[in-house]
């Protein structure tokens, strides 16, 4: 029995020609809810529903293990594409819940998107019909909320369930951590991975003999050991973390695997929580609040030695970074001319600025290739005066400056141009609608070719005379960058100290392969 008044649809709203579109979803709490919240259900239910109206069913958009908490997923996606090609104008759901649990982004679709769109939404148990005038609408935006509510009151119950799990010593994390395996009989158990257990123990015993964070991830790169990220992604495809595409080890890396007690055998989370119900998005919770429970499984690494580590970090000096509140000059420009990376800005002990390597920096990686920054400013703001003089002296460059741009002549030719558009828009919509009447047979054959040549000639005509509209453009712009770019330089000959904003404009990018080689990459060509 279905939740609307079958009287209703004998009026002229189930006359027009309706293309349905059923959509269907399933999220993982709904799983324990019984047969009637299936997919397959939700399908039959509305497909019957769909052809004993006679309307089109133009398709199925189906989401399951989809939460209705946000809209990001992908058939709901592809159907609201389809309604934008215009393809669809019903939408059905059993239920206001299947379309989605967040209150206000289903009343955007419910209030506004499908009205905007002339698209019918209809949720069947519900008794709502957007283009009926019953109470059950006014009712939505309440429902709309107790489903919302819903969706929240799941989340509490989940996040209790997950507390109670960590606080038992049972991890609930995706993977492991390097080092161990989850249990093929438990997988909120920990084995150890004995194919890379030796490597935790080496990165300890290496430790202890004094060699730094730095210094061991140099040794393990250049002895061709995968790092923990590239490690994981191979033995789990799935696996997606930006470090894998570079398969190096890091510091950060060496002082994580040192600091992490999960080694002595206890399982410690709660290391970040989700911001809320509704937004993915994590922030990272205080050391002190960390769940720790110890002795959950077999340790790769004794307390003893992991107790002499935590007091050698402790008592090596912690060194904090000076704030720099003068902007670097070329920040943003500088490539390594070895490996292709960026360079980055640097001080060594002497107070002393300049760039290096980044990846040699980060992964010990390429080579220690670097400048001193103030030498570098002072070589690249030189070249650029050379630059500006030569270009300043070709007559060519000195001619476009003086070049007067007639913006009234731009401003109609503007105009022009999107007059032609709109026009040209304006046929395409009025073709197919042509076409549309001639496959309902309310066009005759004859009739729908005399309107296609009468509008396929204007649209020629409009199309030649757009295209040499388009070229003043086109040449309007060219005058506009070369005066722009005489303009500025004109300006770097006018200034001791180049500003940021006039390099950007100009160069592309600053490549640096030792002191004596540095290639500026410029945005336009560079004169002889």
């Amino acid at each position: 029995m279905y939740a609307l008044n079958d009287n209703y649809y004998q009026n002229q709203f189930d006359k027009k020609i309706y293309n349905a579109a059923l959509y269907l979803r399933l999220s993982r709490e709904d799983e324990g809810n019984g047969q009637s919240e299936s997919i397959n259900n939700q399908r039959d239910y509305l497909t019957k529903y769909v052809l004993e109206r006679n309307w089109n069913l133009f398709g199925i958009y189906i989401d399951d293990g989809f939460t209705g908490t946000n809209f990001n997923r992908p058939d709901f996606k592809r159907m609201i594409a389809d309604v934008e090609s215009k393809k669809i104008n019903l939408v059905i759901t059993k239920d206001l819940s299947r379309l989605g649990r967040d209150y206000i982004e289903t009343g955007y679709y419910i209030e506004r998107y499908f009205p905007e769109h002339n698209v019918r939404y209809i949720a069947l148990n519900d008794g709502i019909d957007t283009f009926a005038n019953n109470t059950n609408n006014d009712m939505s935006p309440f429902k709309s909320v107790i489903n919302d509510l819903y969706a929240k009151d799941i989340s509490k119950k989940v996040r209790t369930a997950f507390r109670t799990k960590v606080e038992r010593g049972e991890f609930i994390g995706a993977y492991a951590p390097y080092g161990y395996r989850k249990s093929l009989n438990n997988k909120n158990a920990f084995i150890i991975d004995e194919d890379v257990a030796p490597i935790i123990k080496r990165i300890f015993e290496m430790y202890i003999e004094g060699m730094g964070y730095v210094q061991i991830a140099k040794t393990l790169n250049r002895e061709g050991i995968k790092s923990p990220a590239q490690y994981k992604k191979e033995i789990s495809p799935n696996y997606n973390h930006y470090l894998a595409k570079y398969g190096l080890w890091t510091a950060e890396t060496i002082r994580s695997i040192l600091m992490n007690q999960v080694y002595i055998g206890n399982m410690v989370q709660h290391k970040s929580e989700k911001i809320s119900y509704k937004v993915k998005k994590f922030h990272l919770i205080d050391h002190e609040s960390h769940i720790i429970v110890e002795n959950t499984h077999a340790p790769i690494i004794s307390v003893d030695t992991f107790s002499l580590v935590q007091q050698i970090i402790q008592s090596k000096p912690v060194y904090k970074q000076v704030k720099n509140d003068k902007p670097h000059l070329l920040s943003g420009l500088l490539y390594c001319g070895l490996c292709g990376h960026r360079m980055t800005f640097c001080k060594n002990s002497r107070g002393t600025s300049y760039v290096i390597c980044s990846k040699y920096k980060r992964f010990t990686e390429c080579q220690r290739n670097g400048i001193n920054e103030k030498k570098l400013d002072e070589e690249i703001v030189s070249r650029l005066k050379t630059m500006a003089k030569k270009v300043l002296n070709k007559s060519k460059v000195i001619n476009s400056i003086e070049i007067k741009k007639d913006n009234s002549q731009k401003n109609t030719t503007e105009s022009q141009v999107n007059t032609i558009n709109n026009r040209l828009a304006e046929i395409q919509r009025v073709l197919k609608a042509l076409y549309e009447d001639k496959i309902r047979g309310l066009l005759s054959e004859k009739d729908f070719l005399n309107f296609m040549n009468e509008f396929n000639q204007e649209r020629e005509h409009l199309s030649s005379k757009l295209s040499i509209l388009e070229r003043e453009q086109r040449k309007a712009e060219k005058i506009k960058e070369v005066d722009t770019v005489s303009e500025i330089i004109k300006g770097i000959i006018d200034f001791e100290i180049v500003p940021k904003n006039m390099l950007v404009q100009l160069i592309d990018r600053i490549e640096i392969n030792g002191t004596d080689n540095i290639s500026i990459k410029y945005k336009f060509k560079n004169p002889n």
